[in-house]
C-alpha cells in the first residue's frame, strides 16, 4: 500500500481548490451568458433550475467555445462534468468526495 505523501496531499488539495474555482467559474458564466428562463432564482443558489437555454450572443458555445449541457444535477462542459450540488459542498467535503474520483487523474490545463 501506497503512502500520501503530504507533498501529495496538498498537490491533491490544491487541484481541487483549482477545479472548485473553475467549475464556479463556468456555471457564472452558464449563468450570465445564456437565457435562462428562472434567473433571478438561480442567482439565489437554486442550480438546479439551470437548463440548456439559448447563449445569448447567438452562439452555440460559451465565450471561450465552452460547450455545454445540462442534464440532471451535472452540468457538462466540453471534457469538465460539474456537480452542481457540489457547489455549496465545504471543501473538506468537497476534498474528500475528489479523493475517492478518479477526476484528478485528467489535467485541467
Amino acid at each position: 500500500m501506497k503512502v500520501i505523501t503530504q507533498e501529495i496531499t496538498e498537490e491533491l488539495l490544491a487541484v481541487i481548490d483549482m477545479y472548485q474555482r473553475n467549475a464556479r467559474q463556468l456555471i457564472d458564466q452558464l449563468i450570465l451568458e445564456t437565457d435562462q428562463p428562472d434567473r433571478a432564482e438561480i442567482l439565489e443558489g437554486a442550480y438546479h433550475l439551470l437548463t440548456n437555454a439559448d447563449v445569448i450572443h447567438g452562439e452555440e458555445e460559451l465565450t471561450g467555445n465552452w460547450y455545454f449541457d445540462v442534464h440532471g444535477e451535472h452540468c457538462m462542459f466540453k471534457t469538465l462534468e460539474v456537480f452542481i450540488g457540489s457547489l455549496r459542498i465545504s471543501r473538506i467535503r468537497l476534498r474528500t468526495c475528489w479523493i475517492f474520483s478518479n477526476f484528478w487523474r485528467h489535467s485541467m490545463c
